[in-house]
């Protein structure tokens, strides 16, 4: 072991988090020469060319990504030893955090984020990728994930961690200068009102089940993949759209439409946050978290 140098390992680890020899250099502060430098030397250490230029950036291979699950945990041990009350400071930091959630979700938290780099004069950034509760594990494989905030699995590994943010029910949105509704929408008028569905892969939903159960077929105008669209067909077309609390106020809010309570039984969710358990003890792996929780709590969820 001696004539191994530890710092090579703390490269490594940037370069799995940052995708990028200029990245993992701006984080440790070194020069790009440097950090190439060291990949050299990591290489010839594994025997394994570790990571591979693509169009996305430095990919790991699979040798890089078994190694990592043992290094980053163990990096991040001595670190909570040596640096017990170390806290990561955003003031001082370039990183690139890269969270992945639904845009129903984005909705709130891209305009709230934002507002918080601007306030604190942070010198950290955001990078908010799309995923849902189908595709979040394959979205946290990416090493340049940091965080996904998803519709809590049922199951979960041991590669991953999770912690609950929120939950919440649904509600109607429309446009009552289109359709005149009761306030609150009555079961009869929920069934006969023409719906607008939004699903990733364009297939049903629990609206769908719950009116078959019922003995009727959700009378379906369109269907669209991403709540982002629903604006413009809300304005347009005297259609109901049953969609997460947040996402219903919120679009109601912005585009003087109204929200009511679902008039049939309806299911509720809970949103977690997930991330990969090799990096679950690196301080800004915490910061990033604390700030979600926070966000959880400026919007009451």
């Amino acid at each position: 072991m001696h004539q191994v140098d530890l710092n090579l390992l703390v490269v490594f680890q940037a370069l799995m988090q940052e995708g990028s020899v200029t990245r993992a250099g701006y984080k440790l502060n070194l020069s790009q020469s440097a950090v190439s430098a060291a990949l050299g030397r990591l290489r010839k250490l594994f025997g394994d060319p570790l990571f591979e230029r693509t169009r996305a950036g430095m990919t790991p291979t699979a040798k890089a990504l078994s190694l990592s699950l043992s290094i980053g945990p163990s990096l991040s041990t001595i670190a909570s030893v040596i640096l017990d009350d170390v806290e990561f400071e955003p003031w001082q930091s370039s990183r690139t955090f890269h969270l992945a959630m639904s845009d129903d979700i984005e909705m709130l938290f891209g305009p709230w984020v934002a507002r918080q780099k601007v306030d604190h004069n942070w010198g950290v950034n955001f990078a908010i990728h799309q995923t849902n509760s189908h595709l979040w594990r394959e979205t946290l494989d990416d090493p340049i994930i940091d965080l996904v905030l998803t519709t809590t699995p049922a199951h979960a590994a041991s590669d991953y961690q999770s912690e609950p943010m929120f939950s919440g029910d649904y509600r109607c949105v429309y446009n009552p200068r289109l359709l005149s509704l009761s306030d609150p929408l009555t079961e009869r008028e929920y069934i006969e009102t023409r719906h607008v569905r939004v699903s990733y892969d364009l297939q049903r939903g629990w609206v769908d089940d719950v009116l078959a159960a019922m003995g009727h077929k959700r009378n379906t105008l369109c269907t669209i993949s991403h709540f982002s669209g629903l604006g413009a067909i809300l304005l347009d077309l005297p259609v109901i759209a049953t969609v997460p609390e947040h996402v219903a106020i919120r679009t109601a809010e912005m585009l003087d439409l109204r929200a009511s309570p679902v008039p049939i039984q309806m299911p509720r969710f809970q949103i977690s946050a997930l991330w990969r358990t090799e990096v679950d003890g690196l301080i800004e792996n915490h910061w990033i978290r604390r700030l979600c929780s926070t966000f959880v709590q400026a919007h009451g969820l």
